[in-house]
């Protein structure tokens, strides 16, 4: 197990230097920098973190992209990107995953599967082959292409003519939505209000994230009890930290979560791997659940080495960041969000402490 977790990570670390000629690349390539450009074409997946980062290449495998401004203008099998600023502008084989802040599909874009799109303001051109999913505050089709079914969990809908939805538009009942005339959409449903939780059964709501809030302190002791040097660790790691470093253990995160589960299917395939993959799984299960608490650790840290600047208990820490994640979990509309970056940076920092303990 231990072996495995290092011998990914050392693949997610590795970095190439560009080629001026395009070249064919055949093995799994990382690259980390303020600027990064794929440009070339790559037999095999692609993860790439940095400020400014700019798909132009040919991946036949999975494009992974972490940063604060993403351009994906190349083509790839399967896309699956996070951050501030994101626009595609190319084709995508297989399935998209995006989750940002301001997020655009231009009008050239391809995607021949299924997208799913969780962010704060969404702008929706292109092509898209089957269905869409977009969890945001607000959303604009404009001169978009959609053959099959689009799921809207938004609370402001917008659709501009020359936008055509050719299976079902679900929106929520309490949703702001708007459409122009022009617009062709094959059928459209009301979906719960998404007030409605909060409405209906905010008791309920509260109570179970006030049991998971505890349920966590509790681990999150019991952790700290018996294995102290992990946040030790992390407090001489962390001490000074930049965007960049973010970025790496985001995507770090999210490489793990999306390789981990390829290597245990490969296992369960064969007769002498399958205890192995019941142990891989055992322990991805665990690594999951607890990334939360490595992610509210580090904000505590951070948060507390900034305006108090004095030494505190660990617990004390953790409380605090899981207090703050508790928080954020209560707001309709961006706890999905927080949910997914917290366990993406949270695998990145397991990732980045147990893989170097010999």
């Amino acid at each position: 197990m231990k072996k495995i977790i290092k011998y990914l990570t050392i693949l997610a670390l590795l970095t190439l230097i560009p080629s001026v000629e395009a070249k064919e690349i055949e093995h799994f390539t990382s690259k980390v920098d303020n600027d990064v450009i794929i440009e070339d074409k790559y037999n095999a997946s692609v993860a790439a973190a940095g400020e400014n980062i700019h798909f132009n290449g040919t991946i036949n495998g999975i494009s992974f992209g972490a940063g604060n401004k993403l351009l994906f203008e190349g083509t790839s099998d399967y896309a699956a990107l996070a951050g501030n600023v994101i626009e595609v502008e190319g084709k995508v084989k297989e399935d998209l995953f995006i989750a940002g802040n301001l997020v655009t599909i231009n009008k050239d874009a391809q995607i021949s599967r299924d997208a799913i799109i969780a962010a704060n303001d969404v702008e929706i051109s292109g092509n898209f082959d089957r269905n869409i999913s977009i969890y945001a505050a607000k959303v604009t089709f404009k001169n978009a292409n959609i053959k099959g079914h689009v799921k809207l969990y938004v609370n402001k809908i917008e659709i501009q003519k020359e936008t055509t939805v050719e299976q079902t538009l679900s929106y929520p009942e309490d949703s702001i939505y708007k459409v122009e005339n022009g617009a062709k959409i094959g059928k459209t449903e009301k979906t719960d209000a998404i007030q409605k939780e909060d409405d209906e059964n905010y008791f309920s709501t509260v109570s179970a994230k006030i049991w998971s809030f505890l349920c966590l302190t509790l681990v999150f002791a019991a952790i700290t009890l018996l294995f102290p040097n992990v946040f030790t660790k992390m407090n001489n790691k962390y001490e000074k930290i930049e965007f960049s470093e973010i970025i790496e253990v985001f995507t770090k995160g999210l490489v793990t979560l999306i390789l981990v589960p390829i290597i245990m299917v490969l296992l369960f395939c064969t007769l002498i791997g399958i205890p192995l993959a019941i142990i891989l799984l055992l322990f991805y299960g665990i690594a999951i659940y607890i990334s939360t608490i490595f992610t509210a650790y580090l904000i505590g840290y951070k948060i507390w080495q900034k305006v108090f600047d004095k030494d505190i208990n660990m617990l004390g820490l953790g409380v605090i960041g899981l207090f703050i994640l508790f928080l954020c979990s209560l707001i309709p509309g961006v706890r999905t969000l927080v949910s997914i970056v917290t366990t993406l940076v949270g695998l990145g920092l397991i990732v980045n402490i147990f893989a170097k303990e010999k």
